[in-house]
């Protein structure tokens, strides 16, 4: 089974979703991308392949160009500003969240749809399974439609160790950082120190520590109105 075929009929199924909730399609990408002033909304796929198999791993995302520019300032090279697999995502809301569940979901190969030559049905799972990840992208998206929400994703108390919503704790403590900065949280002060205790005491790489120190004293100097 080929990627470009898989690729051509995803489009095919997401066109009329993506022309009315204004979604352009990104052939080159694989994905539907919108720009909503400085935000930037993307529903996209990632995708391995053993033989004749090919693995299908659907994602939303959301980037704000500050926290980007801020992270590129600093020396870290940011992913997203918040993202999930939506199979991921679709679990956590039918039975919640728990520190296993990412790991349980990629042993046991549930958070991707897989197609293979052997299965000529397996278009049409593919259709059925994404179908409800649509509304469950769209409810992500106006959830955090602000760096205000980006900012209760991040830190809320208890701190979420492994949270979903990003690639690692590393990036968990710089967008937390900057988003708290940046909706001028009244706890900020006390949301810097926590983080520099855990980046102080984490495994993370020098360049990542590097990167937060940076951050720290780029923020300071930091002003939210301008």
């Amino acid at each position: 089974m080929k990627i470009q075929d898989i690729k051509k009929h995803i489009f095919h199924a997401l066109e009329p979703f993506a022309a009315a909730n204004d979604f352009k399609i990104l052939k080159g990408r694989f994905a539907l991308s919108r720009k909503v002033g400085n935000r930037t909304d993307e529903i996209f796929f990632t995708y391995c392949s053993w033989g004749f198999e090919v693995n299908i791993f659907p994602y939303v995302s959301v980037d704000y160009g500050e926290i980007n520019t801020i992270c590129n300032d600093c020396g870290f090279n940011l992913n997203h500003s918040a993202f999930i697999n939506l199979l991921l995502l679709q679990r956590i809301k039918q039975r919640g969240f728990n520190e296993d569940l990412r790991w349980n979901m990629q042993v046991t190969k549930t958070d991707r749809f897989i197609l293979s030559d052997d299965e000529t049905d397996d278009y049409n799972q593919l259709d059925i399974g994404l179908s409800p990840l649509l509304p469950i992208s769209l409810d992500f998206l106006s959830q955090y439609n602000s760096i205000n929400s980006i900012d209760r994703l991040f830190n809320n108390s208890p701190i979420e160790q492994y949270n979903p919503y990003c690639s690692g704790l590393d990036t968990h403590c710089m967008i937390g950082l900057i988003s708290a900065k940046l909706s001028k949280n009244a706890d900020y002060e006390n949301i810097k120190r926590m983080y520099q205790r855990i980046v102080e005491k984490e495994d993370f790489t020098d360049n990542m520590k590097s990167s937060f120190i940076r951050l720290t004293a780029y923020l300071d100097n930091y002003a939210t109105d301008r």
